[in-house]
């Protein structure tokens, strides 16, 4: 199987920039949810409804940025402050309910309990990067990237609920995304990459192979192509989706209205 080219933004002439199309693994991801929940996100752009556990999500993601430091000992008390101050910056509206923010103190002390006798090799928090296939250009974050030796390991934290099985870790795109743009970044290195649940303190990774990126790349311009290609974005057949998505709850999306009322999701 021969290389995908991946390029660099910044190599390309004036003329191809202006035709390349931005996408994230979110928005793929949106898309693979519910094609008609990534119409009205992104070609529509309907605004996103509060969403107390994402919120308490970007709370808990801001903790871990400000506060991880290579040099420093972690602090039960600075990340316990760190998270209170989150709080009011994340959800001014005191949205958030009470057991949801405990949920939250629960995760930052085990977080502690965990890390505390640890050695920290973080080469980057919240690490922007973007890449070009084909004429997409793929853009995003990585919550943290370690260097330990010749290994580049990347590390995405979840704060909910939901986890994935470890023997489909190696098909997850999310991280299949992020080991490419690190292999891209560091060739020489061999590239790690895993889920961390911080509710349950289990991590899930997997040890990228040069052929499970060149299944990367296949399943990125697969997927892309898939979404530029549609015409209809129909609704999911899943209608448990439709109980928390924003465009429906906006009432925006009218089938999602229906099937919240029919299935009586509030």
């Amino acid at each position: 199987m021969s290389s995908i080219l991946i390029k660099n933004y910044d190599s390309l002439n004036d003329l191809q920039k202006l035709g390349v199309v931005d996408f994230s693994y979110s928005r793929i991801d949106t898309y693979t949810q519910c094609a008609a929940k990534y119409f009205y996100s992104y070609i529509l752009k309907e605004p996103r409804q509060f969403n107390p556990p994402a919120v308490l999500g970007n709370i808990v993601h801001s903790v871990l940025e400000n506060i991880l430091d290579n040099e420093k000992t972690l602090d039960i008390t600075d990340l316990r402050n760190e998270y209170e101050k989150n709080i009011p910056i994340w959800d001014p509206d005191n949205l958030i309910p009470s057991e949801l923010l405990s949920v939250g103190s629960v995760i930052i002390d085990e977080f502690y309990d965990q890390h505390v006798d640890k050695k920290l090799n973080i080469y980057e928090k919240e690490m922007s990067f973007s890449f070009i296939i084909g004429i997409y250009r793929i853009i995003g974050f990585i919550d943290r990237v370690d260097l330990v030796g010749d290994r580049v390991h990347i590390t995405d934290y979840k704060t909910g609920k939901w986890e994935a099985t470890q023997k489909d870790i190696h098909n997850n795109l999310q991280l299949g995304i992020y080991a490419l743009a690190m292999h891209n970044i560091f060739p020489e290195k061999e590239v790690y990459a895993e889920l961390y649940y911080l509710r349950s303190g289990k991590k899930k990774g997997h040890l990228f192979s040069l052929d499970d990126i060149e299944n990367v790349k296949v399943r990125i311009l697969k997927a892309i192509n898939g979404i530029i290609a549609d015409t209809n974005f129909l609704p999911t057949a899943n209608t448990r989706i439709c109980s928390y998505c924003d465009h429906a709850k906006s009432e925006a999306c009218g089938t999602g209205v229906f099937r919240n009322k029919k299935n009586n999701f509030r």
